[in-house]
This record gives C-alpha cells, structure tokens and sequence, in this order.
C-alpha cells in the first residue's frame, strides 16, 4: 500500500523508514522478472537506481578469479545493511538515537558553556526533561539527548528521509531503487568510516551504520565543524546548529 504524501510530511523521520522497509524488504524479490524492462529505461530513472544498476554489476566480481575479497565485502556490507534495517525496528527512535551517540560523544570533547547560555535554555525547552532534574542540572547526557531529540524532528532529517525513499514506480524500478539505497548507504557509511571512524565504530556497534546516509546531510557539516575545533564549548555548537537548522 502506497504510504499518502500527506501522511509522509506527519509522520517522524524513524517511523516513515519503518513503515517503508516494511512494505519493500520484498521488493528485490521481484528484481528477474523486470529487469529487461528496466533496463531498457533507465535513462530516465533516478540516480538511486543508477546506484542499484551499479552495486548489482559490482557482484560480477563474484565470479571472476583474484575478486574473492572484493565479493567477500559486498556479502558483508550486504549483512550489514540487514543488521541496520533490523535495528530500525528495535527503536522507537533510531533517528534520535544516532544522534544521540553521536552528540554524547562529541560532548565529551567540548566545554559546558555558560549557566545561561544556549545549552542550556535547550534543555530548558526539552519537553521531555522538564520537570526532572536534567533541567535544574546541566548534564552531558541530557543535553546530547535533547539536541538529537530537536534535531531528529528538524526539516532537513524530515526531507531527507522522505525524498531518500520516496519512489513510487514500477515495481521492478522500486526493487533497484532498494539496491540504490543500499549502494548510496554503503558509500556514505565509507565515508563516515574515513572522516570520523570513532562515530563510525559507535554506530557499527550499535548496527545502525548503514543508516547514516539518512542524517548524513545534517551531520556532516557539523562533524566538520567539530573536527576543525569551531566550537570553543556547549552554547556555540547549540548556537550553531539551532540557527543552520531551525530547530
């Protein structure tokens, strides 16, 4: 059943992946059966499907001599991406929760900030601190969870998901777009790997890394940031973010 676009803008970051790989975890199933036709336009599918063309040619290596290791990591990264995709459905929030590892161990690195400064009014404004003891007292981990929480909800994650897997075409079209996404996931979980591999290793963990193609274009910026020693503490990094993202 076809998720409505209406409902797709309602619904959170992390239950519209899970509603989407619920209806199309059986899609590559029905890859053979429509590949020729395809094929035959792909000039004018998107560039996930691109991806999806793309990974299948790569397990060609699979049956060519001296490619063992390369068809070794495919099958791998394929293992991978269902451990993620299985996690999915183990969190209420995955979204906020990858973020949440992520902000919890970049807190480690960064001073508090000031009693009054932005940080803090975020954890002010947290509805699901206040009242505890978290909003009397600044704490790490509630400020890590309160910035993922706001950030999880932000524009950017919302479109992000919606536009990486809205694909409503035909069926065999939607099976490579699934290839597609799980190119385009391996990349970018690649990339994470070589840019900032203790979040990588968090994740990987965690089995949720070949999901961070999904908050990558909110994250990266911010890991660059953070890599390059922009924020001197807490309020800047809070700054920072609730100006670039609205949140």
């Amino acid at each position: 059943m076809q998720i409505p676009y209406y409902m797709e803008i309602k619904m959170g970051a992390s239950d519209y992946l899970r509603a989407k790989f619920q209806r199309e975890r059986h899609l590559a199933l029905s890859l053979q059966n429509g590949f020729n036709s395809v094929m035959q336009s792909a000039e004018e599918v998107s560039s996930t499907i691109y991806s999806g063309v793309e990974r299948l040619s790569w397990y060609s290596s699979c049956f060519i001599p001296g490619y063992d290791n390369v068809c070794k990591e495919l099958l791998s990264e394929e293992l991978r991406t269902f451990y993620s995709i299985n996690s999915l459905f183990k969190h209420h929030d995955i979204i906020r929760h990858m973020l949440f590892l992520y902000f919890q161990s970049v807190c480690e690195d960064i001073k508090e900030g000031n009693p009054g400064g932005a940080a803090r009014k975020l954890l002010s404004n947290s509805t699901y601190l206040a009242g505890s003891t978290y909003t009397a007292k600044m704490t790490r981990h509630a400020f890590a969870y309160s910035l993922s929480a706001a950030l999880a909800q932000s524009e950017i994650i919302q479109k992000t998901v919606v536009q990486r897997l809205a694909a409503k075409t035909h069926i065999a079209v939607q099976a490579l777009h699934l290839y597609g996404f799980q190119q385009k996931a391996v990349l970018s979980a690649r990339k994470l790997k070589a840019a900032d591999p203790d979040y990588y290793w968090i994740l990987y963990q965690a089995n949720m890394e070949m999901l961070y193609y999904f908050i990558e274009p909110a994250l990266a910026e911010i890991m660059n940031k953070v890599k390059q020693g922009t924020f001197n503490n807490l309020d800047e990094l809070t700054s920072f973010i609730r100006g670039k993202y609205d949140v």
